[in-house]
């Protein structure tokens, strides 16, 4: 920047353009690497040289030499915190003739040092040489390595003045290679420059936008600058999802998007190393700040603007991103998760959020937020209608605004029901698949897949959640309980307190919930009790004694005695003739069948069941094949599948 103040203080005649050539110097000591590292600089330029008033700014710190163009007097200072050492060489022209200036410029340097003062020139040309040797760590290592790194850095770094119709002639000189600055900037920055204004609290910022092709930048920024240089950046990727990587035009060719800030804000408060800005914090917004400091405009307001006019500059690209993304995320809703349906047409509040090619969880966690947000927005949405139906003087508004309100809940209630069938869908599915399994492809019995599928065994409906009670695959009516036990012996059950072995597979205890949803071990009389039994597919060997039917009613007959306890005091029952209902799931064998023709069972017509009534124990009981149960759940939610796009035709 020096450079550049330097010539436009010379005024230069029309015929002489200025001029600033940077030359890397490199180690080249370093064997077997193609680039070797960047070790120094040298800034040559035909500006006003140092003359006395500019030598004396120079030895003068804070100096407010350059004060009006965005000086702050420390420029040479941060020299030496990344070089070891600046050799300067000086031409300056003055009423008395050309004069040069040379010295070295280090921790030990002394402004009286006679190697300051001006000698007489040998040419009449101004002009300042400045050679910046020994880049220390860490600054060498964060330096750009490669050339096309150094053009973008110093393109971007400077890319107002390269705006400036009065931008001098800029060139850089590396590896033997002379690099013209203005043109490259010229045809890659300036060919697809935008421009936007914007205020905050009364301070005007622009908003420079550029599409930088994919060989001179690596990722899309905003740029926040000062005095016409970048002083600190944010990655717009953080902001804006869709641009996590390179973005392509309409004609296909790749580019990254860059974004300058800046306003006369920026300018009073940039510090003095121009390494950031004098920000308000949004954070402390709560905190009781002083006055100056609430007066500071966070940088997430300013960010906030610009994001908006960003988004404005790549509409074409971004839509065109948008319209492949909804087509991934509607396969993902139609094929995996229907109960994100009514999202879609909602779908321009959540799109951007989203990568460019997200992910499935990228896509579930996105949709499960804006549900969750939707979902959370109307619960407070009701209660203020709840709240302010006893003041309604417009009832037409009101209705509208009613109606409205209950359209989007039911939407949220249609959300939660696909969410349920689909569940339903799956579990269909796993169990298909473990009745079709060969014999000796099982590592686990059959019956208790199914047992851990309808109720996890050895739990009780105080253990697990109705999301985990699949009892519907048996019997849609089973949903509805108070009590369940899943494969415990009556005596381990902690609603009821007895001596006896008895034991069904699952156990449910039912009352009049329709009235009361208290359970029986909170004093409630028993209304009624199924029992369900799984048996080991592919038995054959049943005695007489082993009707399932029969040992299911055993368990039943225990527990309609009445003389079960809890906590010391006996469970009421509404009757000794309690209704109640066993279901045996079983393979239909040769064996079973005669026993069960034998016990007077009448065949349901698809010849996959049994049926009937035993008056002796007054038991109603259902008998089917596992083939059964699992076709005849698929048939009660086929239309729910259907409707759902969730039927699969193999």
């Amino acid at each position: 920047m020096n450079s550049l103040q330097a010539i436009k203080e010379a005024k230069l005649p029309a015929n002489t353009p200025g001029r600033v050539r940077i030359e890397v110097s490199r180690n080249h000591d370093e064997l077997g690497i193609d680039t070797p590292t960047i070790v120094g600089f040298q800034i040559i330029d035909n500006g006003i040289g140092l003359d006395d008033d500019n030598y004396d700014s120079f030895n003068t710190a804070y100096s407010s030499h350059k004060l009006s163009r965005g000086g702050k007097g420390l420029g040479r200072f941060t020299w030496l915190k990344a070089f070891g050492h600046a050799k300067i060489r000086s031409t300056f022209c003055d009423a008395t003739g050309a004069h040069t200036r040379e010295f070295i410029f280090d921790e030990n340097y002394d402004d009286d040092d006679e190697r300051g003062l001006p000698k007489k020139a040998d040419q009449q040309q101004s002009g300042t040489s400045v050679e910046l040797i020994g880049l220390k760590r860490p600054y060498r290592d964060q330096c750009p390595r490669t050339t096309e790194g150094l053009i973008q850095k110093l393109i971007e770094h400077f890319i107002l003045v390269f705006m400036d119709s009065e931008c001098p002639s800029i060139s850089l000189i590396d590896l033997g290679q002379s690099h013209d600055l203005n043109a490259i900037f010229r045809d890659d920055y300036k060919s697809s420059a935008s421009f936007h204004s914007f205020e905050i609290a009364s301070h005007t910022f622009t908003l420079h936008g550029f599409r930088l092709p994919t060989s001179r930048a690596t990722k899309h920024k905003l740029v926040y600058a000062a005095d016409q240089r970048s002083v600190l950046s944010d990655r717009l990727a953080d902001h804006l999802p869709n641009l996590s990587s390179r973005l392509e035009d309409e004609n296909g060719t790749p580019f990254f998007y860059l974004g300058i800030i800046q306003g006369q804000y920026l300018t009073d408060h940039v510090n003095n190393n121009r390494t950031d800005f004098d920000f308000g914090d949004s954070e402390d917004a709560e905190l009781e700040l002083p006055l100056e400091a609430q007066q500071l405009i966070p940088r997430a307001d300013i960010r906030n603007k610009a994001i908006p006019l960003v988004q404005d500059d790549l509409r074409d690209v971004i839509s065109s991103i948008n319209s492949l993304k909804l087509e991934r995320i509607r396969k993902y809703v139609r094929e995996e998760a229907p109960q994100y349906r009514i999202l879609l047409k909602h779908a321009d509040s959540f799109i951007d959020k989203l990568p460019p090619t997200p992910s499935r969880s990228d896509m579930e966690a996105a949709l499960h937020r804006e549900l969750y947000l939707r979902e959370s927005e109307l619960k407070k949405e009701s209660t203020r209608i709840i709240r302010e139906a006893g003041k309604i003087t417009d009832y037409e508004t009101y209705h509208k605004e009613f109606t409205d309100f209950l359209d989007r809940y039911n939407e949220l209630g249609v959300s939660a029901l696909a969410q349920y069938v689909q569940h339903r869908r799956i579990i269909l599915d796993f169990l298909e698949r473990a009745i079709k399994l060969p014999d000796d492809k099982k590592n686990y019995p059959l019956e208790k897949v199914v047992h851990h599928l309808v109720f996890p065994m050895q739990y009780t409906s105080d253990d697990i959640p109705s999301s985990e009670q699949n009892l519907w695959i048996i019997d849609e009516r089973l949903t509805f309980h108070s009590f369940i036990s899943s494969d415990k012996r009556n005596k381990a059950i902690s609603v009821i307190e007895a001596d006896d072995n008895q034991r069904g597979d699952i156990v449910i205890f039912d009352e009049k919930i329709i009235f009361s949803d208290e359970r029986p071990d909170q004093g409630h009389p028993l209304n009624s009790i199924i029992v369900i039994e799984f048996k080991q597919p592919g038995r054959t060997k049943y005695n007489g004694d082993e009707n399932p039917v029969l040992q299911a009613a055993k368990v039943i007959n225990a527990i309609r005695s009445g003389k079960y306890k809890h906590k010391g005091r006996k469970i009421p029952i509404a009757s000794a003739e309690i209704p109640a209902m066993v279901f045996v799931v079983a393979d239909l064998t040769p064996r079973l069948r005669q026993i069960l023709i034998d016990f007077n069972a009448t065949p349901t017509p698809d010849q996959q069941g049994f049926y009937g009534y035993h008056a002796n124990h007054k038991v109603y009981y259902e008998v089917m094949d596992y083939t059964k149960m699992l076709s005849d759940a698929t048939k009660r939610n086929r239309i729910f599948f259907d409707k759902l796009n969730l039927v699969d035709n193999r």
